[in-house]
């Protein structure tokens, strides 16, 4: 009993511990509070990034509703599919996400919106084999690590048209989340020694207010300004004590797009996100970084369908990822290529974007595959 004790308080500790955890989670992506996928629109993922201050439906500009042609609703969907090799050995995993849900409609000038968005992900499953002795025999157990859900970004936006050449825009963004974690040992002898098991829930809440900026200067060049102003944040455990305070990361990017060619436009972005200030949710051991997104790609007109052309889209992204191996910082760059499909005579649209992305950290490498697959209806 007093053996029992010991073991379930250390995967008490270890579980309270869990979002600080690099070992346990076999995976880059997976570190500290969890993936930032970047809310990007499978359209926006198509170009690497590239044209997410001009898309509507990535909640990053609130002025890019009003390029909305009318009212639409939106959904996403975005498998991925990991392999990553490291001193230890090689692992492989899949991850199923839905980042985004949206839908927006337009009164004269203004363009209203509301949005859900993964702003990181934390879903993962670990087991390994391990020993333990127990008075005075060794005995084969199974460990398992597990953790689900992570931090969303619920905004409510809307955006103003002075002119054909300049727009507007803000939002008000909530930040709710939950991170689900298990912890357990099963023994080979369950008779004798019985099984261990501890769960916990974290829960997240927090806010921010986001403002954004389209001018067209000169013909065919197109500017966006956008930035995110973070509020508190806060983490309890179960719904009761409070166990760590901070900030939502504050954001902001810049973007430019050239689309003096019929149907097409090429675009770069850089952005720059202070995770930082997620510091005080973790203990001193959390390491997190301020990180910089660097994007470019295009999209040009591909064959009409019904009379109305599809389009075709490549990118590449290089950027920063705020929670390494340990206290390595990690890298990511991502080739992508991507189709928007019209249907319906022009009510409905399907994107579907290939990513392959390349991330090192801490003499680790992962591959992952993203397929990324949205629907767009206009009613």
């Amino acid at each position: 009993m007093r053996r029992r004790h010991c073991v379930a308080t250390l995967l008490a500790w270890v579980l309270i511990s869990a979002p600080l955890s690099a070992s346990a989670q076999g995976s880059i992506t997976m570190q500290g509070f969890g993936y930032p996928g970047g809310q990007l629109s499978s359209r926006a993922l198509g170009t690497g990034g590239a044209v997410a201050d001009f898309d509507a439906n990535s909640p990053l500009n609130p002025a890019s509703l009003v390029l909305a042609n009318r009212a639409s609703v939106y959904a996403q969907y975005d498998p991925e599919f990991r392999s990553v090799r490291g001193t230890t050995g090689n692992a492989s995993s899949t991850t199923a996400r839905f980042p985004l849900l949206g839908i927006s409609g337009r009164y004269g000038r203004a363009t209203f919106a509301f949005s859900f968005s993964n702003l990181l992900d934390r879903t993962w499953v670990n087991t390994y084999v391990d020993t333990e002795s127990i008075g005075g025999r060794i005995v084969q157990s199974k460990v398992t690590a597990q953790s689900s859900g992570g931090i969303s970004d619920v905004r409510a936006a809307a955006a103003w048209s002075f002119s054909n050449t300049f727009h507007v825009g803000a939002g008000i963004h909530v930040f709710p989340g939950e991170n689900r974690t298990v912890l357990g040992r099963d023994f080979a002898d369950s008779l004798q020694i019985g099984s261990f098991t501890q769960a916990n829930s974290y829960n997240f809440s927090g806010s921010a207010l986001s403002l954004g900026v389209l001018a067209v200067p000169v013909p065919h060049l197109n500017l966006a300004l956008a930035a995110r102003f973070g509020g508190s944040m806060h983490m309890r455990l179960a719904d009761t004590a409070e166990v760590g305070s901070a900030s939502v990361p504050g954001r902001w990017s810049l973007s430019a797009a050239y689309d003096g060619f019929s149907g097409s436009m090429i675009a770069m972005r850089f952005s720059h996100e202070n995770w930082s200030a997620l510091r005080g949710l973790g203990s001193s051991g959390l390491t997190v970084r301020d990180v910089s997104d660097l994007s470019a790609g295009i999209e040009f007109a591909g064959p009409k369908i019904e009379g109305i052309a599809s389009a075709v889209r490549a990118g590449f992204r290089s950027r920063d990822l705020p929670f390494g191996v340990g206290s390595e910082p990690a890298r990511e760059s991502a080739l992508t290529a991507g189709v928007g499909v019209p249907f319906g005579a022009g009510r409905g649209a399907a994107d579907l974007t290939l990513a392959r992305a390349h991330r090192t950290s801490g003499g680790a490498e992962e591959t992952g595959w993203i397929l990324s697959i949205g629907f767009s209806i206009r009613p």
